[in-house]
Order: C-alpha cells, then structure tokens, then sequence
C-alpha cells in the first residue's frame, strides 16, 4: 500500500496530529512562566527583577545543553522511520548520559556566581536575590535536561500527547506549588522568591516522572527496548554530540544576541521602552511558540521518512509544514496590525503594577508598544519560514550550516545594525531595533529556504540501513 494513499491534503492532518499537542505544551511552559512572573511580581520590582536576571544568567549555559540533547528527536525519528526500532531507546539513554555529564559540569558555575551576577551593577538587595534563585535553578539544570530528552523521544515516535500530558500536569502543580511556597500557603512557611525556584524544580520533576514511568512502560518496552540502558553504546553519545553540537550553539547564540536586544539596546531607551517590549515580546510568543510545535513536528516527520528512504515524502512534509505555520503566523500578524493598540492596553489593563502606571506613562508604552507590534506584524511570516525550515533541516541533520549562518547573521543585523540604530538612528527609538531584529529574521528565512530547497540535505546519513520494505505499510501514527 502506497503511504501517501492513506495521507490527503499532503499529509496535512498528520502534521497536526503531532503538532497541536506538541505546540499546546510549548504554550503551557509560556502560560506557566507568566503566572509564575505574577506571582513574584507581588513580592516587589526587586524580587521581579532578580528573577528575570537570574533565571537568563542559567538558562545562557542550560541552552547549550538543551540545543545539543534537541537532536535524540532527529536520531530516534530516523531509526523509527528505518525500522530499527529498539536503537530509539538506546539514543534515549545516550541523551540521558550526556545530561547528567552536562548538568555536572554547568555546576562548576556555582563558584564564580557572585563574580558574575555583581557584573550588572544592581543593588546589594537585588543581587542577594539573583544569587539565591541562580543557585537553585542552576542546581536543577539536570532535571531541565533530562526532560528535554524524553521529550524528544516521544516527539520522535509520534506520542506527542503523552509530552502534552505530562507539561500539563507538570506546568498546574508548578503554579500550586509556587503559590503555597512563595506565601506561605497550607502550613508551609513562606520562601519569597526561593519558594519560587523550588516549585519549578518540583514541577519539572514531576514532569520527568510521568515521562519516565511511560518511557519504562511495559508497552514502549516491548516495542523499544526502553530498559536496555546498559544496551547504550558510546559511539551514540557522539553521534549526538557531532550532530547536536552546533544546533546547542544556535540556540545559545538565540539567547544571548536576543537578551543582547531586549536587555541592553531597548533598555537604552528607558524603562517605558522596556516595559513596551515586555508587552510585545509576550504577544509574539502566542504566535510563534505553536509554530515551534509544527516545527518539532517537522522534525520527526522528516526524519522518520528519510529513515523509510522516502525523501520525496520528507520534502513534501516541510512544505505542508510551511504553509500552515505561515498561515497562522499571518493571521497572528494580521491581529498585531489592526489591534495594536488595543493588545498593549488589554496587557496593560492586567499588569501588576496597572493601578501604579499614571494615565501619561500608560499611553507612551501604548504608543511604543503599536509601533513594535506593528513591525511585528510584518515579520511573523517570515518567522515562520525560518522556524520550520530550521526543524526540517534538524530533521535530516543538517545543523552545522543553520548554526553558521545563523550565528552569522544575527551578529551582523541584530547585534551590528541594532547598535547602529542606537548610535545613529536613536529618533527611531526601541524600533530601530526591532527592525533590525526583523530584518536578521526576514535574511534568516531566505537562506534557510534555500538551504532546504537545495538538497543538501539528502547527502547526510546519519543511519546506515534503509526501511525494510514491509515498514512501508506501517501506519506512521503506530
């Protein structure tokens, strides 16, 4: 039987049947660290601030880790799609190895913390509060990565639901948690911005439990070889670290350059232009995490059809991809154009500190607020293009070229044009910079397009053995 007999609209409704759970539990992590921020926010700005600080000065080095352990989604996709269904485990185990090495070696970052945190300058109070949340969320850099690593199983094999389930769970015990330890709730004594840290930690680890207790399951056992851990060879390891590698730089760099833009170019500005891209960042999250599900979607499916030899397939699923992400991202950036203004006072309206915000300063983040919407807006689709591509081409392996170009162009326009706007353009203002963010992701899409539709990609091999022919009348989902 022909696969694509049983796949109309190009294998649309298979795309979306991996991707809304995955794109939903995106969602929850974003919903969950907005709650968080609420709740944090009601301790004081010092509290907020030292969270917000702290909590990027950890994820910087997580996401090197967290980049590189992204690609056991590529490894198990492709030896899923193959036929060899028991090496899937054993890549899982290879992950798991390499997390707990990194999270080992990340602790080393415990000594100089004082040193680094002391380099922004902020007040005694604030760095006291830095350090103490640094400290523990550093301490749980292991759970951050091992979840990761399930995940991307699961993504692997098509169970993106049991990923979507356990981040649910995980993300509302997190909110209860933090909500009994930062106040001191139910007879536990009140933490402040610690009690904070311990309830994320406590949410991921229950996320892990759930992930695990499937993994281990007789049913994934049977069919995975999810037990066999001392089944897992070094060669594994490498290979995710040749492959990986340069994906966890791209990441990394992601974070960095962008903490760069937000933190030190916008904030030149002043805090109205901070609070502004705070408002703008949060809504272009809604739109552009869900298409990081279809991406991590695309992802497995490439890698799953170049496993089954069928690279006609893999293609043709990077552009269903494409379409439907840019579909919703228009829309997404359609809304950010017409209601502009009326999505920064709807946020605004909601904030912490709404009461606080005179009617004066309330109206100059609405107006710098529209404006960064507005240039949103006009970049969404480009951005959609860029996030599926760069999960088409993680899907085949191919990570080193979109880790050099990447690296490449965000230094140049969001780094380079960006202080350029600051320096010689500051009328513009914090647009400046946004519009030299848009123009690293517009130049970003392109070059990642072309790289997919250039075919390179079907040169790697990362597995040895093709599909065995009887593989091809197996239902993907399975």
């Amino acid at each position: 039987m022909e696969i694509e007999r049983d796949k109309p609209m190009w294998g649309l409704g298979e795309l979306l049947q991996l991707a809304w759970p995955a794109g939903l539990s995106m969602l929850n992590g974003t919903i969950m660290m907005f709650v968080d921020g609420m709740m944090v926010a009601s301790l004081g700005p010092q509290a907020l601030g030292a969270q917000f600080v702290a909590g990027i000065m950890t994820f910087v080095p997580t996401s090197l880790g967290m980049g590189i352990l992204t690609v056991v989604n590529t490894f198990v996709s492709q030896n899923f799609g193959a036929g060899r269904r028991r090496q899937c485990g054993q890549y899982v185990w290879a992950g798991l190895t390499l997390a707990v090495i990194f999270a080992a070696i990340v602790q080393l970052l415990h000594i100089p913390a004082g040193s680094i945190l002391s380099l922004f300058g902020h007040a005694p109070a604030v760095q006291r509060l830095e350090g103490i949340y640094f400290h523990y969320m550093l301490a749980g850099t292991g759970l951050f990565l091992i979840c990761r690593v399930l995940e991307q199983f699961f993504f692997g094999i098509g169970r993106s639901g049991v990923v979507l389930f356990s981040s649910t769970v995980g993300n509302a015990f997190n909110v209860v948690a933090n909500y009994a330890l930062i106040f001191g709730k139910w007879g536990l004594p009140a933490m402040g911005i610690k009690g904070a840290a311990i309830g994320t930690l406590a949410g991921t680890g229950l996320m892990i439990a759930i992930l695990l207790s499937v993994f281990l399951g007789r049913k994934i056992n049977e069919r995975f070889a999810s037990r066999r851990a001392l089944g897992m060879k070094l060669a594994e390891c490498l290979e995710i670290l040749r492959t990986g590698t340069p994906a966890g730089i791209q990441f990394c760099n992601d974070i960095l350059s962008w903490s760069i833009v937000t933190g030190v170019f916008v904030g030149f500005f002043g805090t109205e232009h901070l609070a502004a891209n705070t408002v703008a960042v949060r809504y272009i999250s809604l739109s552009f995490m869900p298409a990081v599900g279809i991406s991590i979607a695309t992802t497995a499916l490439v890698g799953r059809y170049i496993g089954m030899g069928r690279l006609d397939l893999a293609r043709r699923r990077a552009h269903v991809a494409a379409i439907t992400a840019m579909v919703y991202m228009g829309l997404c950036g359609a809304a950010m154009w017409v209601w502009r203004q009326e999505l920064v006072g709807f946020y605004l309206s909601f904030g912490p500190d709404s009461q606080a915000m005179s009617d004066q300063v309330t109206a100059e983040i609405i107006r710098i607020g529209s404006r960064l919407l507005l240039c949103a807006a006009v970049f969404q689709v480009f951005d959609a293009i860029a996030i599926i591509f760069i999960g088409a081409l993680r899907g085949a392996g191919d990570t080193f070229w979109p880790m050099v170009m990447t690296m490449s162009l965000s230094w140049v326009f969001q780094i380079g044009v960006g202080a350029a706007m600051v320096k010689f353009l500051p009328q513009l203002e914090s647009l400046g910079v946004w519009i030299a963010a848009g123009t690293y992701i517009a130049c970003l899409s392109v070059v990642l397009a072309w790289r997919f539709e250039s075919g390179a990609w079907k040169k790697i091999k990362l597995i040895k053995h093709k599909a065995p022919p009887a593989m091809l009348d197996t239902p993907l989902e399975k």
